[in-house]
């Protein structure tokens, strides 16, 4: 089921091409915080809410929360049905990443590689299968399955001079505690012999450290909820619409909403409409 989501990836990057952010992802960020702070808004950072109770008042208050996280601020407000529905919403497996300053780049094999943006780096197709079943099934496969992502090329100005910024993720289990990195720089070394003299700088993010960046990322989970069969089309309840939490005023709007996890930002946008619509009425 989670082909879907490389199959919506593809579509979308043969008919419009893939965007980079130029100067880096946080170009993103700060161009949404200026919209908001432009139109009146007040962004406050560095303070954990534990309840939503600590909020102010407001016509509408949206969590963009797995359901897990909304269970542990707003649970108390939430129907029966709800939060048993929330509760039982499964994560899927975790990251292990890598962010590496190359000198010179990755030196694949393969000259298509040199020039991507993106290289999913999994050897054989069997290869792929048996890892991504064994990370499923809760074990670290000897070669796991890895995307490396090498935006420079789109976007040189993230380079200084000939050293290139690279990030690699593999999937992991879900809360995998252990350290990764040496397995992954075999997968690399693989396709791209000599890398390893290359690399100038190494910080490690195991998946266990995921959810102290961002508490949505349960067990590493950076996807935000399995793709199973059923979450695939009921994300994260069966509801006519999964934004609404069935208390009044409070919305969901996470990767946990449709249509599932990536860079689209399309869960608030969806929870966006569904709030002016009730605010509507």
């Amino acid at each position: 089921m989670s082909s879907a989501i490389g199959m919506a990836l593809i579509t979308a990057g043969h008919s419009q091409g893939w965007p980079v952010a130029k100067g880096g992802s946080r170009a993103i960020t700060d161009a949404m915080a200026s919209v908001i702070e432009g139109a009146g808004g007040r962004i406050e950072t560095g303070r954990r809410i534990g309840s939503v109770d600590e909020l102010p008042a407001a016509d509408a208050v949206v969590l963009d929360l797995g359901p897990h996280g909304v269970l542990d601020i707003a649970g108390s407000r939430l129907p029966a049905g709800v939060k048993k529905a929330y509760g039982r919403y499964r994560y899927g497996p975790g990251a292990f990443k890598l962010d590496l300053a190359i000198e010179g780049g990755i030196p694949w094999t393969n000259e298509a590689c040199r020039r991507a943006g993106t290289v999913h780096v999994a050897g054989t197709f069997e290869e792929m299968v048996f890892a991504e079943a064994e990370t499923n099934r809760g074990r670290m496969p000897e070669r796991p399955y890895m995307l490396v992502a090498q935006q420079y090329l789109a976007d040189p100005s993230r380079s200084r001079g000939d050293l290139h910024p690279v990030w690699v993720y593999a999937h992991v289990p879900n809360g995998y505690a252990g350290d990764v990195t040496e397995a992954m720089l075999d997968q690399v070394e693989r396709f791209a012999p000599g890398v390893r003299e290359r690399i100038v700088s190494t910080v490690t993010t195991p998946a266990t450290d995921f959810p102290q960046i961002n508490a949505n990322y349960v067990g590493g989970d950076i996807a935000c909820g399995a793709n199973t069969p059923r979450q695939l089309i009921s994300r994260p309840r069966f509801a006519l619409n999964p934004y609404r939490t069935g208390a009044t005023g409070m919305y969901i709007c996470s990767a946990a909403t449709p249509p599932g996890g990536g860079v689209h930002g399309m869960g608030g946008a969806n929870a966006a409409r569904t709030v002016l619509g009730d605010l509507a009425r």
